[in-house]
């Protein structure tokens, strides 16, 4: 049986995660903030660990056991103390070392699909994608085996792209930055947390391979325009209100109001990520999980019907 530390564990990757790892009957010690998050996880059938902060201290004790420390408790915006130096890098320093206090052999990392890209592309080389690639170097010497995963978006039921598009198109507007041609490789969490639970199962490489990185990819590229439209015909699919036009704002726009405060809720770096255009080849990730990948379509699908699940009655 797979013991498996999980931090962030209550968040939209680490519930689905716990779920299929209970499933699969795995022993997960899932490392929450709070006693409500606590209580969440208690309820998917994994044992709670309250570690307030990512302290090397806490967590080794946290970590006792494991074969398999998942470190998901990562930030994509700052806000007050939590900085992406604060929790990204130094949060996954303390992972990092806690495992190896702990005498966990292996260690799995959510990191970014730009983080190869950074000093390449403008839209790659920002504090966000600078710290995602800092904490993989924390992992990488942290003297263990560390595995990374480097995430497009991750869609399924809960997920904060496809549910901010279906707010939208409740109101008959997509708001668009640009002309949409950017390109992005959602992959569905259930895949997500497949390829997580594959990894750690997966046979201790041989040598000169300690150190593994996957893109985390569905099959399929898309234009963000190509995803709003799919998205929008899987909400007509589900009854849900799915009539737009869109409203496009410029780059420029988009980047002085992310700078100012916020665009839409999207800070300068949520912007990049937007835009960043990085897409990659989904076989290596097929290959670890031994068969396809689910569809984009199907993706969507599943959001959406998450979304109309927990909808309101009228």
């Amino acid at each position: 049986m797979t013991r498996l530390a999980v931090t962030g564990a209550s968040g939209f990757v680490g519930r689905e995660l716990l779920a299929l790892a209970v499933r699969e009957r795995a022993d997960v010690a899932a490392i929450v903030r709070s006693d409500a998050a606590a209580s969440t996880v208690a309820q998917l059938g994994a044992r709670p660990a309250l570690v307030p902060r990512l302290e090397a201290d806490r967590l080794t004790k946290a970590f006792a056991g494991a074969d398999v420390v998942v470190h998901l408790a990562m930030i994509g915006r700052e806000r007050g103390e939590e900085t992406f130096e604060a929790v990204n890098v130094r949060g996954t320093r303390a992972v990092g070392e806690a495992a190896r206090q702990a005498g966990v052999p292996r260690v799995i990392l959510f990191s970014g699909l730009g983080v190869a890209s950074y000093g390449l592309k403008p839209r790659c080389t920002n504090p966000y994608f600078l710290s995602k690639l800092a904490a993989e170097v924390e992992l990488f010497g942290s003297g263990g085996e560390a595995l990374a995963f480097r995430p497009s978006y991750i869609v399924g039921p809960g997920d904060g792209l496809v549910t901010r598009l279906l707010a939208d198109l409740a109101k008959g507007e997509v708001v668009r930055v640009g002309d949409g041609r950017y390109r992005m490789q959602p992959i569905a969490v259930a895949d997500a947390a497949a390829a997580v639970l594959a990894a750690a199962s997966d046979p201790r490489p041989g040598p000169g391979r300690l150190h593994r990185v996957f893109d985390l990819v569905g099959p399929e590229p898309v234009s963000f325009q190509d995803f709003v439209e799919r998205v929008a015909a899987a909400a007509r699919a589900e009854g849900l209100p799915a009539t737009f036009r869109i409203r496009e704002v410029s780059v420029e726009e988009a980047d002085r109001a992310a700078a100012a405060g916020g665009f839409r809720g999207l800070g300068p770096d949520d912007v990049d990520i937007l835009l960043c255009d990085e897409v990659s080849s989904a076989l290596p990730l097929t290959r670890l999980l031994g068969r396809p990948l689910r569809s984009l379509d199907e993706a969507i699908a599943a959001a959406v019907r998450g979304a109309a699940k927990s909808a309101p009655a009228p």
